[in-house]
C-alpha cells in the first residue's frame, strides 16, 4: 500500500531539513477497519451468549429480581456483557500486533474473561448481591467457547486475503545476504503473520539485484531514506555487525511520526516465545533463553493428558475400530493388525499397532520398489502397489492410526509428539536428530499438520526438534486441534 507523495514525503523546514510528518498513516486503515469488525463481532457472540443464558437458565433469574438493589436479570445481564466486552478491549485482544497469528490472541480472550469473573464474584461477595451459580456457570465456558470460534473463524478468513496479497504489511528486510535470505524463506513460509516483502537493503559489501526473490533497494546507510520513499510500513532488522545498536536508535528516530514498525530479529532459530524473557540491564535489552523442560508439572499433566484422553478417545471410537477391523478382515486375506518395531523415548523400541493397510508379506516386496527421492531417510511412495483398497481409505484419513490409542493408553507413545520412527531410520539419524528421542513419539504432531509425507527430510527434522524443544500443554491442544483439519484434508498422506 503506498502514500499520496504529499502524505509519504517528509516536508523541508525553515532551514532546508527534512522534517518527519507528525502523523503518516501508513497502510493502517485495514487493521483499524478490522479491529472494529472483530469488536462488533464480539458483541454480537456476547449478546449471543447472554440470550441463551436467559433461555436455558429462566428458572435461576428470579434470584435476580430478589436482590436488595433493585436490579433486574435483563439490567444485570446488560451490565455484565458492557464489562466482558469492555475487558476484551482493554486486554487488547483487538490489537494490531496478536489478531492473525499465534496463541497471544486467545490468551488474552481466557484472560480477561477469568479476570471479569472473578471481579463478579469478588463484588457480589462483598456487596452481599447473589448472582445465581448456574447462570454464571454456563455463561462462562459456553461465551468462552464461541468467542474462541468467532475470533478462529476470522482468523482463516484474514488467511485467506494474506494468501492472496491483502491486508499485509509491506516490509523492508536489513542484513547481510545470508540472514536476508533465510528470514525471507520464513516469512514467505508463513503467510498468517501478515508481511509482504517489499524489498531488502543489505549491510554486506557486495549487493546482487535480489536475495531469496526479495529486490535489494539500498544498502544500510541510506536506510532512513529507503523506507520513507518505499512505502512500507515495517523494517526487519536481521541480527548483524553492521548494524549498530546506535543506528538502530537513529533509525527510530528519523521514522518517528511514521508510523513504521521496527522489528528486531534475533539469531535465535527455532526457540519458542515461552523460553524468551527479555530483561533490561542498564538500558540493555538482553534476552534470556530458558533451557528446554523435559519435566516438572508440564510433563505429568502431559501424561495426565495421554492416560485420560487416550482412554477417553479409545472408548469414543470403538465402534469405528471395530467396523474397521471386519472391513479388513473381509476384504484382504491376513490380519487385522500389523505390529512394527518402533524406536520411542530415550531409545527403547516398542511394538506400535495399526490397521493393516498393506498385502500380506508386504515387507518381502520392499527391496523391489523405488521410493520417492525427497526424504532420503524415511521410505514414501506415492501410489505404493502394496496398498489394499479399503488400506488406500484407511491412509487417507489416517483411520489406520486408530490402534495406536492403545500405544498412548500402554505409555509407548504420546498423544502428541514427533513421529515414531523405525529402527533402520535412528540408525541413520545425525546428532542434532536423536534429540527427537527425548520425549515419546505421538500420534499426531506437526509433522501430521504441516504436509506428512510431501515434507523432506529436512524439514520433518526441522519441525520434530521444533516440538521437542518448545513443547508444552497449551502447544499440544492446539496441535489436536488442527488434526482434525489435516486429516480431513487428507493432504501428504499416502
Amino acid at each position: 500500500m503506498t502514500l499520496d507523495a504529499e502524505e509519504a514525503a517528509p516536508a523541508p523546514d525553515g532551514d532546508g531539513e527534512l522534517v518527519a510528518p507528525l502523523t503518516d498513516h501508513r497502510g493502517l486503515a485495514w487493521e483499524r477497519r478490522f479491529g472494529r469488525i472483530l469488536g462488533m463481532s464480539d458483541l454480537v457472540v456476547l449478546a449471543w451468549v447472554f440470550i441463551t443464558a436467559h433461555v436455558v437458565w429462566a428458572e435461576n433469574l428470579p434470584a435476580i429480581d430478589a436482590n436488595p438493589y433493585g436490579f433486574g436479570p435483563v439490567l444485570f445481564s446488560v451490565m455484565m456483557l458492557l464489562a466482558w466486552h469492555g475487558a476484551l478491549t482493554a486486554a487488547g485482544t483487538r490489537d494490531r500486533r496478536v489478531f492473525g497469528g499465534g496463541p497471544e490472541e486467545y490468551k488474552r480472550i481466557l484472560n480477561s474473561t477469568l479476570v471479569v469473573f472473578a471481579l463478579i464474584a469478588f463484588f457480589g461477595y462483598t456487596i452481599k448481591f447473589q448472582v445465581p451459580r448456574t447462570y454464571v456457570v454456563v455463561l462462562l465456558p459456553f461465551g468462552l467457547v464461541l468467542l474462541t470460534l468467532s475470533r478462529w473463524s476470522w482468523r482463516q478468513w484474514l488467511l485467506v486475503r494474506r494468501q492472496h496479497g491483502h491486508m499485509t504489511h509491506d516490509a523492508v528486510i536489513v542484513g547481510t545476504v545470508d540472514a536476508v535470505a533465510h528470514l525471507a524463506a520464513v516469512i514467505n513460509r508463513n503467510a498468517v503473520f501478515g508481511y509482504r516483502l517489499a524489498g531488502a537493503c543489505i549491510t554486506s559489501p557486495e549487493r546482487p539485484t535480489q536475495v531469496g526473490g526479495v529486490p535489494v533497494i539500498g544498502g544500510v546507510d541510506e536506510l532512513s531514506a529507503t523506507m520513507m520513499s518505499s512505502g512500507a510500513n515495517a523494517v526487519i532488522i536481521t541480527s548483524s555487525d553492521a548494524m549498530h545498536p546506535d543506528m538502530v536508535r537513529r533509525l527510530g528516530w528519523d521514522l518517528e511520526g511514521y508510523d513504521i514498525e521496527i522489528i528486531v530479529a534475533p539469531s535465535l532459530a527455532n526457540i519458542a516465545g515461552p523460553r524468551v524473557h527479555i530483561r533490561p540491564v542498564a538500558g540493555l535489552p538482553l534476552l534470556h533463553v530458558e533451557q528446554p523442560a523435559y519435566r516438572g508439572a508440564q510433563r505429568w499433566g502431559k501424561v495426565l493428558l495421554d492416560r485420560v484422553g487416550g482412554l477417553g478417545l479409545l472408548l469414543l471410537f470403538s465402534p469405528v475400530l471395530v467396523t474397521l477391523a471386519i472391513a479388513i478382515k473381509l476384504t484382504s486375506p491376513g490380519g487385522v493388525f500389523f505390529v512394527q518395531e518402533r524406536v520411542g523415548r530415550d531409545g527403547k523400541t516398542f511394538g506400535m499397532i495399526k490397521f493393516r493397510s498393506m498385502v500380506q508379506g508386504a515387507d518381502a516386496m520392499l527391496a523391489d520398489l523405488q521410493p520417492d527421492t525427497s526424504n532420503v531417510v524415511m521410505f514414501k511412495m506415492r501410489d505404493d502397489p502394496r496398498v489394499t483398497k479399503v488400506g488406500r481409505f484407511l491412509r487417507r484419513y489416517s483411520l489406520d492410526e486408530l490402534p495406536q490409542l492403545l500405544n498412548v493408553v500402554k505409555g509407548n507413545m504420546s498423544l502428541v509428539g514427533p513421529r515414531p520412527p523405525l529402527v533402520s531410520e535412528v540408525s541413520g539419524y545425525a546428532a542434532e536428530a536423536r534429540r527427537r528421542l527425548l520425549v515419546r513419539p505421538g500420534m499426531t504432531g506437526p509433522w501430521q499438520i504441516s504436509g506428512r509425507s510431501d515434507l523432506d527430510w529436512e524439514e520433518t527434522v526441522r519441525l520434530d526438534l521444533y516440538y521437542v524443544e518448545n513443547w508444552s500443554l497449551v502447544g499440544d491442544m492446539l496441535i489436536l486441534w488442527k488434526t482434525f483439519r489435516a486429516v480431513l484434508s487428507s493432504a501428504g498422506a499416502y
